[in-house]
């Protein structure tokens, strides 16, 4: 083989490189090769893996990352909200136009979507028209063992309150309940119903102060037992009874008597610069004893009688 015939040989040998190392060259990307050169796997036997010529291995081509620009904040939401309303309140207390129901107070009623009538005809009056004065003779009688009266001292009088069943004189009701019963003295007829008693009058009945000498079978619990010189009387609403065969009989007022409470229905008297209470014909000096407001009966005497 003559030497023209070796040269080209050799330049065909080279040409057949020619892809390889364009491959190579590839591989490197443009500005240097990762890790020095091309990318080698090294197994625990030293040996390279997938090049035909036990060379290194051909690395796949990775793609090119995209970067992509986010906004710094969050775009703020392109909506307002409403403005919020004020309420206007009026701090007025002493008017309230705007209320649903308007309540009127004027006098003895108060009007409005409830309408509720108050009637103060039981108010306590004062009489000083009556000319009477305590008679001085009873100031020497003796009374549980002490001599005269208690000492005067006035208190207010605050009527007691004994339930829904009492009722003072003069009051109506257009039925009668069906708890009372009937009971008589001297031809006339009462309801008798829990310590009040009742005529018939025209459309309904009316509350009358007990009939003296009246007689009931019971009393109502809140009756008060009142000792007097020994003797033991009963009192409810006003009225004092005495226990007897047939039950509780109403007797005048023993004099000197002490009570409790008054019920509404007592009219206020002034007399001598005093001021006493008046129920069913009988008189109650206002007292205090042991701290507590108390009502004594007194006797009375007009004065025409004592000159």
């Amino acid at each position: 083989m003559n030497k023209q015939h070796i040269y080209i040989s050799i330049i065909c040998i080279c040409l057949s490189f020619l892809p390889f190392f364009s491959s190579a060259q590839r591989f490197g990307h443009t500005g240097g090769q990762r890790g020095g050169g091309a990318a080698q796997l090294n197994r625990s036997g030293g040996g390279s893996r997938g090049s035909i010529n036990g060379g290194a291995m051909r690395a796949q081509q990775r793609p090119a990352t995209r970067e992509v620009s986010r906004p710094s904040t969050r775009p703020k939401p392109d909506f307002q909200r409403p403005a919020t309303g004020k309420a206007n309140i009026s701090k007025d207390y002493n008017t309230m136009g705007n209320m649903g129901n308007k309540a009127n107070i004027s006098g003895n009623k108060i009007s409005g979507g409830n309408k509720i009538n108050i009637d103060n005809s039981r108010n306590v009056n004062v009489n000083v028209n009556r000319n009477v004065h305590v008679n001085n003779f009873h100031h020497h009688h003796y009374y549980n063992g002490h001599r005269g009266y208690h000492p005067y001292y006035y208190h207010s009088y605050r009527p007691y309150y004994y339930g829904p069943f009492w009722h003072p004189f003069g009051f109506f009701v257009a039925t009668m309940a069906t708890t009372a019963v009937m009971v008589s003295i001297a031809n006339s007829h009462y309801y008798y119903d829990q310590g009040v008693y009742y005529t018939q009058v025209s459309g309904g009945y009316e509350v009358v102060a007990p009939p003296i000498n009246i007689t009931v079978v019971e009393l109502p619990e809140e009756q008060e037992t009142v000792t007097l010189n020994d003797v033991t009387y009963h009192y409810f609403g006003g009225a004092f009874y005495e226990k007897t065969d047939d039950g509780y009989k109403v007797i005048s007022a023993p004099d000197g008597a002490v009570v409790t409470h008054l019920p509404d229905g007592a009219e206020e008297l002034e007399t001598d610069g005093q001021k006493y209470m008046v129920m069913n014909d009988n008189y109650f000096q206002p007292i205090i004893q042991d701290g507590q407001a108390l009502y004594q009966v007194v006797v009375m005497d007009t004065a025409e009688s004592a000159e």
